[in-house]
């Protein structure tokens, strides 16, 4: 029976090492739902900047301009695949709200009373480290 219990036994880096590999995993499915909630969204969004770009007197693309610096500022912030020029220009990005949220289960979880309590010290945290940067 004894050793029965040893092999149950998981160590912390085993254990740390597929807490990061599963981590990992649903973070990237968590961007890539974001990544196609955004591309649906900017579908029929781009038809509109084509149709009033085509309505005004100028030949300015200046809706189409606009929205494809607006989708270029979403990609830093969702930082699909780990973009290290991504990380240097310092937006923020799901990586760093997924940290907080990670640290906030970590450590405050026993100390909140409910829910509400966590979610709060989740939005505190956020506001704070975002007007650092």
């Amino acid at each position: 029976m004894a050793s029965r219990e040893k092999q149950i036994v998981v160590t912390a880096n085993k254990s740390s090492g597929l807490w990061r590999k599963t981590r990992n995993l649903l973070l990237l499915q968590v961007k890539l739902w974001v990544d196609a909630i955004r591309d649906f969204a900017l579908m029929p969004v781009g038809l509109i900047c084509y149709l009033l770009d085509l309505a005004s007197d100028s030949n300015d693309e200046r809706y189409w301009n606009k929205l494809m610096k607006w989708g270029r500022k979403s990609d830093h912030h969702i930082n699909l695949f780990q973009h290290q020029s991504f990380e240097q220009k310092r937006s923020v990005t799901i990586d760093d709200v997924a940290d907080i949220v990670e640290d906030v289960l970590k450590t405050d979880v026993k100390q909140s009373e409910n829910t509400q309590q966590l979610v709060e010290t989740i939005k505190h945290r956020v506001k704070t480290r975002f007007t650092q940067d």
